[in-house]
């Protein structure tokens, strides 16, 4: 069976950059796309912005 790939908004990417990297939200909304994309790459999880 193949794994399912979860979608993730832009705000809710945000949330888990800053849990991820232990930051306030107000940090982790500044962080640009690349950089969020990369913290769900790291949790297997897809962009979808």
């Amino acid at each position: 069976m193949r794994q399912k790939i979860y979608k993730v908004s832009r705000e809710r990417a945000i949330t888990i950059a800053a849990n991820h990297n232990c930051v306030s939200k107000e940090t982790a909304a500044k962080y640009t796309d690349s950089e969020l994309k990369e913290v769900l790459r790291q949790l297997r999880l897809k962009p979808a912005f």
